[in-house]
């Protein structure tokens, strides 16, 4: 899953997805302390307290966000992981010396990303009732 964590360098977030991380953390009326103050910032400009327009979205990896590269395992390195579940990466050591070996490593990273893209294409798609389409791809249709 680390390894396939790294489609998270390219594309881009709704700012209704970290609004927590940025304002709410745990429930309390702060930001994540595991988030680089600076970036926090930065977020913060470009995801304003309160707004709910689904059109408002950051880039999840601000340093080259349409290439697809290391860069989004070097922002975890710093502090700068867009979602909870990025910057939790580095709270196990084996998930945490997997992010430092991808940093380091862009050769091994894109070869093993390559690979586990491939063996996800052969698991079986659900078609008819076995399945289903989602609205919401964050939760299953009610």
């Amino acid at each position: 899953m680390v390894t396939l964590s790294g489609a998270h360098t390219i594309g881009r977030a709704h700012c209704t997805s970290i609004s927590t991380r940025l304002y709410n953390f745990n429930g309390t009326s702060n930001q994540d302390l595991s988030l680089d103050p600076t970036y926090a910032a930065q977020l913060k400009q470009q995801c304003p307290q309160g707004r709910t327009n689904p059109n408002l979205v950051v880039p999840m990896n601000p340093g080259s966000p349409s290439t697809i590269n290391v860069g989004y395992y070097m922002d975890i390195l710093a502090n700068r992981g867009l979602f909870i579940s990025d910057q939790t990466l580095l709270t196990n050591p084996a998930t945490a010396n997997q992010v430092k070996q991808n940093a380091g490593n862009s050769m091994l990273w894109r070869s093993k990303f390559a690979a586990a893209m491939v063996k996800m294409g052969k698991l079986g798609v659900l078609i008819g009732d076995a399945g289903e389409i989602r609205a919401n791809c964050r939760v299953p249709n009610g």
